[in-house]
């Protein structure tokens, strides 16, 4: 199967975990598309043929991805919830996702150390074998992605992210630079804003 294009507003769900984000999917599936703009609601969750659930949490909240949280207030530091909407888990790595935030929130981290820690949240619990893209929603992009098993926007702090685990593929980043932007990690050839990964099996 392969996917292009981006489609229909994100749909919170009480829990990222909902069956249907469990759906079986192909462990080589693969998934392409061109991003030449990203609003706060556009992605490609129609296209995947998979419900979008998203966890939201507040400071303050018992517990990570408490449905009705309290409102989220503006501040110098964005918003402050964490969100993460799922657009496909095959592993499920999203309370850790919504952890990274929270604390990222709490701790007023700055831009670069929060896409880093992303970045690192994602490849330790999706088990070291995956690679790792995460990109600023706002950036312009194209990829080609084979063996997509988690897909997700995560916001709360410093604007949204869009974050991709996977096996293989090529990602070309069209728009900033820099860790504040961008940053990956796993088996990878990069030339210039093009970043070729391969599996690490």
């Amino acid at each position: 199967m392969v996917v292009s294009g981006i489609a229909a507003t994100a749909v919170l769900l009480p829990s990222a975990t909902a069956s249907a984000a469990q759906a079986p999917v192909p462990p080589r599936t693969k998934v392409s598309g061109t991003v030449s703009h990203v609003s706060n609601t556009d992605y490609a969750t129609a296209a995947l043929g998979t419900a979008s659930t998203g966890v939201t949490t507040a400071l303050g909240a018992k517990s990570l991805g408490k449905p009705g949280a309290a409102p989220a207030k503006q501040g110098e530091y964005g918003t402050a919830a964490a969100h993460v909407a799922v657009i496909r888990a095959v592993v499920n790595i999203t309370k850790a996702i919504v952890k990274i935030i929270t604390n990222a929130i709490q701790n007023k981290q700055n831009r670069e150390g929060y896409v880093k820690s992303l970045r690192e949240g994602a490849f330790y619990d999706a088990g070291q074998k995956y690679n790792v893209m995460i990109i600023n929603s706002s950036n312009k992009y194209s990829f080609s992605l084979g063996g997509l098993v988690y897909d997700a926007e995560g916001s709360g702090i410093h604007g949204k992210y869009r974050i991709l685990v996977f096996e293989s593929g090529t990602f070309t980043n069209k728009g900033d630079g820099g860790y504040i932007n961008w940053a990956f990690r796993g088996w990878f050839e990069r030339n210039g804003m093009t970043v070729n990964f391969r599996r690490s099996w």
